[in-house]
């Protein structure tokens, strides 16, 4: 998707007789959609939305010699990708207030940073998200009240390259480091206004974050990108769900994602998805919406137990000639797939991983349209075995 938008805000010309008030907008949206996650009716997910290629930079509008203006919004007015990072849109910058009593700083709605307005005589900085700048206040009595900037994630334990136990995220926001794949739609947190992926501090494991994911048939997932040639990734995060997983057999529901790897970033059409097909802990792979394990086991257990914390780390062996997939719950093994005929729809040949291994995604996404609230903290990526400790 290509989205261009541009945002002008009222300004007035004279405080002495009259607010004239000028407005000028234009929007330009394209969109691309195609098909969901699953195309067969038994697992239908809503078209895909989200974006292709990556916004441009936008710039807020100025609000001048208003008695209560705010400056505009930055939320990228061009097609122009980030060269160094194409799936990344170029920061959006908020509007500066000027000569205003009350006046205050646009806000930096686009991803990635967005830095926060400026605002003089009194006004407030404007604010960012993602960890972007704070707004200025140069004027006596301004206030900014931007972001923190740049988090720097604590160093991984052991020889795995990646840990985050999301102290650094700023609450109610979604967390730093990563990317988000909500209601279909990449990075735009809550678009549908039934998911979302925010730091709370309602729970944690350690400290006192942890994200919280609210999903169902919309997806509520956080995403990374994996370093190029990863074909073996472990995945260990500290779980609470309100559901539990495996055991369901009353209705039996379709499948359930809680850790992925996926080959097409903000998209959810070529995935290995490790949670719960047909009320068993198991994985479906996409685009063969094939499922693993068999028809015989389904709805039975082993269960996750849910409202309390578990340990729960999938192993991806992309390696290997026949791919092979383990999951295991607080040090136990409760899932696995080792051969291709282990799968219910046909064998699925021995690379079914192929192509996957480009961003790693955890959360919540239930094709049954289940709607489930689920904490992580304490996620660890290795390309060993990580363990609970």
């Amino acid at each position: 998707m290509t989205l261009r938008r541009s945002i002008a805000l009222r300004s007035a010309a004279s405080r002495q007789t009259a607010l004239i008030s000028l407005l000028a907008s234009a929007a330009a949206f394209a969109c691309s959609a195609p098909p969901g996650a699953d195309t067969d009716p038994d697992y239908g997910a809503p078209p895909f939305t989200g974006p292709v290629g990556s916004a441009g930079a936008g710039t807020g509008g100025t609000g001048t010699t208003l008695p209560n203006g705010s400056a505009g919004t930055g939320v990228g007015t061009s097609p122009t990708e980030n060269t160094n990072n194409p799936n990344t849109p170029i920061v959006g910058n908020g509007g500066t207030s000027s000569n205003l009593p009350a006046g205050n700083g646009g806000t930096g709605q686009v991803p990635a940073g967005g830095t926060g307005g400026t605002a003089s005589v009194g006004g407030t900085g404007g604010t960012s998200n993602l960890g972007g700048a704070g707004g200025s206040a140069p004027a006596a009595g301004g206030t900014g009240t931007g972001g923190t900037g740049a988090v720097t994630p604590p160093p991984p334990p052991g020889d795995a390259f990646f840990f985050d136990d999301f102290e650094g995220s700023t609450l109610d926001q979604s967390p730093a480091n990563w990317d988000y794949f909500i209601a279909y739609v990449a990075n735009q947190n809550n678009p549908s206004g039934n998911a979302s992926a925010l730091v709370d501090d309602t729970r944690a494991v350690s400290g006192t974050h942890s994200v919280h994911f609210v999903g169902g048939q919309s997806p509520a997932q956080i995403t990374l990108p994996l370093p190029a040639g990863t074909n073996r990734l472990y995945v260990r995060a500290q779980v609470f769900m309100t559901r539990q997983l495996g055991a369901n057999n009353n209705p039996q529901p379709n499948h359930e994602t809680l850790i992925a790897i996926r080959g097409t970033p903000g998209q959810a059409n070529s995935e290995v998805r490790f949670g719960e097909i047909k009320g068993v802990i198991g994985t479906n792979e996409v685009p063969s919406d094939n499922i693993s394990p068999k028809q015989d086991q389904w709805g039975q257990g082993p269960a996750v137990a849910p409202n309390a914390w578990h340990c729960i780390e999938v192993q991806f062996l992309g390696d290997q000639a026949d791919n092979q997939l383990f999951a295991y719950v607080d040090g136990t093994l409760v899932h696995s797939i080792t051969a291709p005929d282990q799968w219910n729809n046909g064998n699925l040949g021995g690379n079914w991983m192929a192509g996957k291994f480009v961003e790693v995604v955890l959360g919540w996404h239930s094709f049954s349209g289940i709607q489930t609230d689920v904490w992580m903290d304490d996620i660890v990526l290795s390309n060993s075995p990580i363990g609970c400790n």
